[in-house]
């Protein structure tokens, strides 16, 4: 996972930095941005870095497009979250979970609007946003921790950046070679034909597991197993040259969810070209279409948007 510069912070009139969802550990934190203008409530994007989940913070520029959301009217919601070793799945899950029923608990404070949030993840960000959004009203995996366990902890929205979805298959095509599945998929690798090993066991190191040799562990961690009719509206982008999550992964989650709640409910944007993390899935032009969906399962009628800024600037 490569190394990315943090943001300036003081590029934003309005917000709070280290704010403590949960008392137990020092990174359970996050900061929190607001439009620079208005009057608010606003409505909330609560964002997941990625990392593999051994590494990352909420302050890194890792889709900068996240950080020009509240020129667009959004506060945003940058989550830190325990990391591997230090925990182990689902500790990273529930830490996110907590950071949203605490926003919810919390909204009159910050000026947020707790009826409409959406959640953005990347990588392994993108895989717990997932799990997010899979397990709404689900009566499973309810070790809810870490207070305010009156709030609810839904969002209304999913935007997906090149998540891992299944462990098992992810652990799969980790162990078979690139000739292995052409052989398996008519001629087509399912990642980026480069000779690397996809996630590195980074998978297995947040679940403790072997995933291929435990697969109904796996399966604890693997939004696709979830999907139900309550899932909500979902974005999905996925680069087909990955060499770290096999583009199939999106595909079989998109295809899925709109299986259970009908067709056109998840969307899927394939980039034929584009590796893991590449640029051209973080330019203006895909984070306005993500903003044209997230605005239209967010605002209620038309939302006059302006050009977003240029820059980002970081440290």
């Amino acid at each position: 996972m490569g190394s990315f510069r943090e943001i300036d912070p003081t590029q934003f009139a309005r917000y709070f930095l280290d704010v403590p969802y949960a008392d137990e550990d020092p990174r359970q934190v996050m900061d929190v941005w607001l439009p620079n203008e208005g009057e608010g409530p606003f409505p909330l994007i609560v964002f997941v870095h990625g990392g593999g989940w051994v590494s990352g913070n909420k302050r890194e520029n890792t889709m900068p497009g996240v950080f020009k959301f509240p020129s667009q009217g959004y506060a945003v919601a940058c989550v830190e979250y325990r990391l591997v070793p230090d925990v182990h799945w689902p500790e990273p899950l529930e830490d996110v979970r907590a950071a949203i029923r605490y926003l919810r608990a919390h909204a009159a404070e910050y000026n947020l609007d707790a009826e409409n949030i959406a959640i953005m993840g990347n990588s392994a960000g993108g895989h717990l946003a997932c799990m997010v959004a899979a397990l709404v009203g689900l009566p499973v995996m309810n070790g809810r921790r870490y207070g305010n366990l009156d709030q609810s902890d839904a969002v209304q929205c999913l935007v997906a950046v090149y998540p891992p979805t299944d462990m098992y298959q992810i652990d799969l095509c980790d162990r078979t070679t690139a000739e292995d599945q052409a052989a398996a998929t008519d001629g087509n690798t399912v990642r980026g034909d480069t000779g690397e090993k996809g996630m590195g066991k980074m998978h297995n190191q947040l679940m403790g597991v072997s995933c291929m040799d435990n697969p109904e562990i796996a399966a604890t961690a693997s939004p696709i197993k979830f999907v139900n009719e309550g899932f909500p509206p979902a974005y999905f982008l996925q680069g087909v040259q990955d060499r770290i999550i096999p583009y199939t992964q999106s595909v079989s989650m998109v295809r899925m969810i709109n299986e259970k709640c009908g067709e056109g409910h998840a969307e899927l944007k394939l980039f034929p070209n584009a590796d893991h993390g590449a640029a051209e899935m973080k330019t203006d032009d895909e984070i306005n279409v993500i903003l044209d969906f997230i605005d239209r399962h967010i605002w209620e009628g038309e939302h006059a948007r302006t050009p977003l800024p240029k820059e980002i600037a970081l440290l």
